[in-house]
């Protein structure tokens, strides 16, 4: 079985449930709109972790973590049940370059849009601990630092662009600075550190 969680925020989208209603492979879908509890999507994703620690017999399925603003292939779930253990298999992968704080497309981590991970090692993996955005790339990261390998889908997925949150202090900022600061303090290379940091509150004023 395959336990697709959508943590989504605002309307769930038409052609995202075509897409889903379009799979050559059964699933069971969970829904959890982080509206009604105004919780960000990393401790939504922490509801689900801790609602499948209740389920039984579940250690040989799939759990897929996406998000509604996304199209998506129709084999995507039957791809998507070929993760193996100690894998992530992601939609789009994430390269960070500590020297400038920047993000670009690679193998360090992942953006959290779409993924698929064992029930085990999901249960295992300790969670989130970030809020909101930065979360993703904190979760790859520390799973890859676990040894677990990071691997691309075959197929493209494309996604809508979320307007901007103009309030650098909403958790659902991506320019928010205490994130930031957490996230580069856990995985920032020691030699930028400072560089970042200085670099993450000189954008608050100046935008």
């Amino acid at each position: 079985m395959i336990f697709v969680f959508v943590p989504y925020y605002d309307k769930w989208n038409a052609y995202f449930q075509d897409c889903l209603e379009d799979q050559t492979a059964k699933f069971h879908l969970i829904k959890y709109n982080r509206e009604d509890t105004g919780e960000g999507w990393g401790a939504a994703c922490n509801w689900f972790l801790k609602t499948l620690k209740t389920f039984r017999g579940i250690e040989d399925d799939v759990i897929c973590i996406m998000n509604n603003d996304i199209c998506f292939y129709k084999t995507l779930m039957a791809e998507g049940a070929t993760v193996k253990h100690n894998e992530i298999l992601i939609s789009e992968g994430v390269q960070i370059n500590w020297k400038d704080k920047s993000i670009t497309k690679g193998t360090d981590t992942f953006a959290g849009r779409t993924f698929f991970m064992t029930a085990t090692d999901f249960m295992a993996s300790g969670g989130f601990s970030l809020p909101h955005y930065l979360a993703d790339y904190d979760f790859g990261l520390r799973m890859a630092k676990k040894g677990m390998k990071i691997r691309e889908m075959k197929h493209n997925i494309h996604h809508a662009e979320h307007p901007k949150n103009t309030n650098p202090w909403s958790m659902r900022s991506v320019n928010n600075p205490l994130i930031w600061t957490v996230f580069l303090f856990r995985h920032g290379r020691n030699r930028y550190l400072l560089k970042n940091l200085l670099k993450v509150w000189w954008e608050l004023f100046i935008n």
